[in-house]
């Protein structure tokens, strides 16, 4: 794609998100919209359904006890009488979801208001009224002999949707300002059940300080049951004649309301029996039971929904446009279910409500424009695509010069002639292993292989032919009458010329290439031959780290074809049970025993046969093996370990060699926590033995898995000490247990003296950080007395035994029990 059309389809895709955005903007207004949100609300909210608490009763004022008490509304005295028999129950707290506003007999309501006070827990309700539609909306509050003598007054305010239905409620609201608590909040607070979230529900911004009308604030989304889980209920009659156990009412939240039909309030709400409206009563235990069990549901914030639709339609509008046109309309329908399946989740595990109608449909319009555009677009460049590929076939698209295919012709061009009796091919790479740059992958990289190329141009006076292969890989032929002397001197000319600093954006960046030549006709026969040779030689150069550049030769040749080989075999050496674990035993200093070992890996293939960890380790590495063998050799280590146990060797400890790739591989820490659970092996017979270069990369993130691991309980070494690069802080702040003495200062004991100084200074500096000290390579009895006369805690070494298999060191654990006895 050419800059002009790639800045045209910039625009296209920036005027369709304007677009989207203007017409999501112009959704979130519309009554519409809102009804679309409601319903997808109602369809999701049964997934997040608490159970109705065992906590909350109701007491019915039903047909079947106005039947028996009479015509509603009954005496004062009745209900009198009602509270003096609850409160028998010693309920945490009762509210009468009755509007006790006008006076009956002074009497009447002296008995009522008395009967209140004695509960010492019944609490009052008041709501918001008006008139009529004009009039300014007022409170109805209950008598005050009733409010002074109640536990505490709750709105019961409810709040009906565009559709009529109630959804939301407040935890305060009140007359001029929100200075009444919900009925619900009133009674936990008494209870001693109001938690700390819910006192903390979103406040409405918006709420004045003072108004003129009703206030609300601190709204939530009532989190209602299942039609089929409601509260306990109890008629009326049955409570006030003592038909209940008081233990149906002990420490219950009792909540008293008209339910007979006709009589009370009824409001309609999202999940109540299909064509029925739910009792007043019966909605303030929904509210009680969501702050009783902390399962309040909030709308997300404004802000929040707007940054999350605005999100959606950015992220879902990039899938549509990156999809392959024929996978569209699926795309499109997986977005719109995943934009559902996001609400569910928000609404279920985090209790936030967010309103997905705007996100889902600007998603759907949004694949029918892109398609229109697409189909224009492509109708109008498939002639220059078809011109533009004739051109891709020989030479590359990003800087213009002669590809791979371009190459092997001027070669066969070459060959042919008869002027010229040696050809040098040069390869090189510039995306180096060992570059801290490593640009050419970023989004720079363009301009990198810009200013690569013009560097190239610049430094071939001779104008030999130049290929770009590949990425970061470029190519030079170098004729010759005589011989290739200037070959060798070209590439001394190449190195030289990218010594300097490439200027980048202000920036210097350095990029040695890593080169590789193969010469005509000295060890190829043809340009297949050449190319090949010279991209082992490449090969070599990246990879070798010896040296910057490598002529080609049989040598090489060998060797790169070996290590091929070797990786080859590497990829089934495990499933192939190639693999084998030797332990070299570790002598305690203070009893003698042998009571660890080092296991050690070993690889015998049958056509390879022996080959060194030196050899297939670097390899491991290289091709992302290492973390898999580790985890086996975890595995087999158990595995020993077991079967040690079961010998009566519970407490043998062995240690394993970790590699750097291995250490800070992901979840390194999680998954030995799992390999030595699945085994059942205490965690403290294992000790991994990490080199000092191998903390180096990320000290924090070294130190944060080391501590993980040593709270699991696995201990740590430090491996060939003294020829690293820890200092004295490493080793305060690690976690290490042991010390080992690299084996190289034990091998020059006796020629060396700085050796045993050393030694004595690694000696004493572990003992003042309490670590033990263990030190290997131990071939002779004089390095032993000295080791253990100057205070070492465990020899390893020739001296005791080799690394042997795991049924021979059976045989030594045997051997050494016998002869301790």
């Amino acid at each position: 794609m050419s800059a002009d059309e790639r800045r045209q389809s910039i625009k296209v895709v920036l005027a369709l998100l304007v677009c989207l955005l203007i017409f999501a903007s112009w959704l979130r207004t519309s009554d519409l919209i809102a009804r679309f949100d409601t319903l997808s609300y109602d369809f999701l909210l049964p997934l997040q359904a608490p159970k109705m608490s065992q906590d909350i009763v109701i007491i019915d004022i039903d047909e079947a006890s106005i039947l028996e008490l009479g015509r509603w509304p009954w005496p004062r005295e009745t209900h009198a009488k009602l509270l003096d028999v609850l409160s028998l129950s010693q309920p945490k707290a009762i509210g009468l979801d009755i509007l006790f506003t006008e006076a009956q007999s002074p009497s009447a309501d002296s008995v009522l208001a008395e009967a209140i006070a004695r509960s010492g827990s019944t609490f009052l309700i008041v709501a918001p009224t008006a008139v009529n539609q004009r009039s300014i909306m007022s409170e109805l509050l209950p008598l005050p002999s009733y409010a002074a003598n109640a536990a505490g007054i709750g709105h019961v305010d409810v709040e009906l949707d565009i559709d009529g239905i109630n959804r939301k409620f407040y935890l305060y609201g009140g007359m001029g300002n929100a200075h009444w608590p919900s009925l619900a909040l009133a009674m936990l607070k008494h209870g001693g059940d109001a938690s700390f979230s819910t006192e903390h529900m979103a406040a409405n911004p918006s709420a004045p300080t003072f108004s003129l009308g009703w206030v609300r604030d601190y709204g939530g989304l009532i989190p209602f049951s299942k039609a089929a889980d409601q509260a306990v209920h109890i008629s009326y009659s049955d409570a006030l004649k003592q038909r209940t156990r008081h233990s149906e009412l002990k420490n219950k939240y009792v909540l008293v309301g008209v339910t007979a039909a006709g009589v009370g309030d009824r409001i309609a709400t999202p999940s109540y029996r299909q064509h029925e409206r739910m009792p007043g009563v019966e909605l303030l235990a929904q509210q009680l039971n969501g702050l009783l069990q902390d399962k309040v549901l909030q709308e997300l914030p404004p802000i929040h929904q707007w940054l999350l639709t605005l999100l959606l339609i950015c992220l879902g509008t990039a899938c549509i446009m990156l999809a392959p046109l024929r996978h569209g309309f699926w795309v499109t329908v997986g977005l719109v279910f995943s934009t559902l399946l996001l609400t569910a989740v928000l609404l279920v595990h985090q209790r936030y409500w967010f309103a997905p109608s705007t996100s889902i449909l600007s998603l759907m319009i949004s694949w029918p424009l892109w398609n229109l555009w697409r189909i224009r677009y492509d109708a109008k460049n498939k002639l220059e695509l078809q011109r533009r590929l004739d051109s891709l076939l020989s030479h590359h698209p990003l800087t213009g010069l002669p590809n791979q295919g371009g190459l092997e012709q001027h070669i066969d061009h070459l060959i042919k002639e008869k002027t010229n009796r040696y050809i040098g091919l040069v390869m090189c790479h510039f995306n180096s292993a060992d570059s801290a740059s490593s640009v050419c992958d970023t989004t720079q990289g363009k301009k990198t292989l810009e200013s690569i190329t013009a560097r190239l141009q610049k430094m071939n006076k001779e104008s030999y032919f130049c290929a770009h292969l590949s990425g970061d890989a470029f190519a030079f032929l170098i004729p010759a009458t005589i011989d290739n002397g200037n070959t060798r001197h070209f590439v001394q000319r190449l190195m030289a010329s990218f010594s300097q600093p490439i200027t980048l954006d202000d920036n210097n960046i350095i990029l040695p290439p890593r080169v590789g030549v193969s010469t005509w006709p000295e060890d190829s026969q043809d340009s297949s031959e050449l190319m090949r040779n010279a991209a082992t030689a490449a090969f070599k150069a990246r990879f070798d780290g010896k040296s910057q550049y490598c002529f080609y030769s049989e040598t090489i040749g060998e060797e790169i074809q070996a290590r091929y080989e070797l990786e080859q075999a590497l990829v089934h050496a495990i499933e192939r049970v190639e693999l084998q674990l030797h332990f070299q035993p570790q002598i305690n200093m203070a009893t003698g025993k042998i009571e660890s070992a080092e296991a050690l890996l070993r690889w015998n293939n049958p056509r390879l046969g022996w080959i060194s960890p030196r050899d297939f380790i670097p390899v491991a590495e290289h091709v992302g093996m290492i973390s898999a063998i580790g985890d086996w050799v975890l595995k087999k280590a158990c595995v020993q370990l077991n079967e040690l146990q079961n010998l009566g060797y519970g407490n043998f400890r062995l240690g394993l060699n970790i590699s750097p790739q291995q250490f800070s591989s992901p979840n390194f820490a999680d998954r030995v926590q799992r390999i030595v659970e699945a085994f059942g092996i205490h965690p403290s017979r294992l000790e991994f033995e990490v080199t000092e270069s191998t903390l180096m990369g990320d000290l924090d993130v070294a130190a944060k898995i080391m501590d993980e691991l040593t709270e699991f309980g696995i201990e740590f070494a430090v491996d060939d000490f003294g020829t690293g690069y820890s200092t004295l802080s490493h080793l305060q702040t690690l976690p290490y247990r042991r010390l080992k003495i690299d084996q190289s200062f034990t091998a020059e004991l006796e020629q060396n003296r700085n050796s045993s100084s050393i030694i004595l200074s690694i000696i004493e500096m572990a003992k003042r950080l309490n670590l033990e000290v263990v030190a290997g390579g131990v071939e002779e009895k004089e390095q032993e007395q000295f080791l253990r006369d100057n205070g070492c805690d465990e020899l390893q070494g020739f001296l005791f035994s080799p690394a042997v298999p795991f049924n021979d060191l059976l045989l030594l654990l045997d051997e050494d029990k016998s002869y301790n006895n």
